[in-house]
């Protein structure tokens, strides 16, 4: 049975690197709306209420953070496309699966880390699937150290 990817392998990788670039340009704008107009209103809105102003600073700092691993992620994933259409199986690519996921474990971190400063339930689901995400490119990092070693091992014989 004929697959996308065997028809048309290159559609595939373009369309995978355009849906790349239009993710980080959308965390991009997200930072930005967040930064003008989001943090204002909270400013105002907690002013009253019993947040602290280094509760709020802690908070969006953290999410500032973790907005910039997730670019680092679609940077980094957007150079591994360019190895699709040689060899995938090279040692950049190892190192940049388990920097990705180390990358995405640390998001993780920073928004259970925001429940201290703001309780929202909502941020404990939101953080579960980024870090399973992690931990699958860290276990990805490893097939593919053994893809490698295996691929380098047959170049010898040859």
């Amino acid at each position: 049975m004929d697959t996308i990817k065997a028809k048309h392998p290159k559609r595939l990788n373009l369309l995978v690197r355009v849906l790349i670039v239009m993710g980080m340009l959308l965390g991009l704008a997200l930072g930005v709306y967040a930064t003008t107009l989001v943090v204002s209103e909270f400013v105002h809105w907690w002013d009253g209420g019993g947040m602290q102003r280094w509760q709020l600073a802690a908070s969006y700092a953290a999410m500032l953070l973790s907005l910039a691993g997730a670019e680092y992620i679609g940077l980094t994933l957007y150079r591994m496309m360019q190895t699709l259409e040689s060899d995938p199986f090279v040692e950049w690519n190892v190192a940049a699966f388990r920097r990705m996921g180390i990358t995405a474990l640390c998001i993780t971190a920073l928004c259970l880390l925001t429940l201290v400063f703001w309780p929202v339930p909502l941020a404990v689901l939101a953080s579960l699937p980024i870090g399973m995400c992690g931990l699958f490119s860290i276990v990805l990092s490893r097939v593919f150290a053994r893809a490698v070693a295996y691929k380098q091992e047959n170049d010898l014989t040859v």
